[in-house]
């Protein structure tokens, strides 16, 4: 006696192709998941100054510390504000140097934190 195959099921091929479509859907989620947090750690349009308005706003005692990052990347942290603001340096500036030239005294600067990146 001969055995007959038994048609193959229509799931069997459709199982493979639903999982394929659920894992690369979530693979497309946490992409997007990653972009959009991403855009809410970078300084947002309204957060990012010029280093004249940082000085004026260290001169005015709005600034409460400042965190150096790198070469260039300044952070200003205001009193009640969760995000600081952003300024940059010129290449080969030095923050202290900047902000004297722009009219901040030395006794006016806030604390100040550097790292290195």
């Amino acid at each position: 006696m001969q055995r007959q195959e038994q048609p193959s099921s229509p799931w069997t091929s459709r199982i493979f192709v639903i999982v394929f479509v659920l894992i690369l859907a979530l693979i497309l989620a946490g992409f997007l998941w990653l972009v959009q947090n991403a855009k809410a750690t970078l300084p947002q349009e309204n957060e990012v100054i010029s280093m004249a308005d940082a000085a004026q706003r260290i001169r005015t005692g709005e600034v409460e510390r400042i965190l150096l990052q790198g070469d260039r990347d300044v952070f200003l942290y205001l009193p009640d504000q969760p995000r600081p603001l952003y300024a940059r340096l010129d290449l080969g500036t030095q923050f202290t140097s900047t902000i004297e030239i722009l009219g901040v005294s030395a006794g006016e600067i806030p604390p100040l934190t550097v790292e290195s990146k």
